[in-house]
């Protein structure tokens, strides 16, 4: 199992970007006072969507939007934490 902990900040911008999106809603079902805990299979599932997320929303001159950064946030955030 791989824990770890998001900011509200964080937490709400998947809420509400991803509202639709199966894996981020598994991932947000386990949290339990911003703590997160998932199977490894499942952190490593989110970190490669993230990760592809964060650069599909870059612009067309491959410069990071507001979107890019929080999920780069998010990305790093967990990094860090299991690593």
């Amino acid at each position: 199992m791989c824990k770890f902990e998001l900011s509200q900040e964080q937490i709400e911008f998947l809420k509400k970007e991803y509202s639709e999106n199966n894996l981020i809603q598994k991932v947000l079902e386990t949290e339990k006072n911003k703590v997160f805990e998932v199977d490894v299979d499942t952190k490593i599932d989110f970190m490669d969507f993230v990760e592809d997320e964060s650069i599909y929303w870059m612009d067309e001159d491959y410069e990071a939007t507001p979107k890019t950064i929080m999920l780069e946030s998010i990305r790093d955030t967990i990094y860090y934490q299991t690593n």
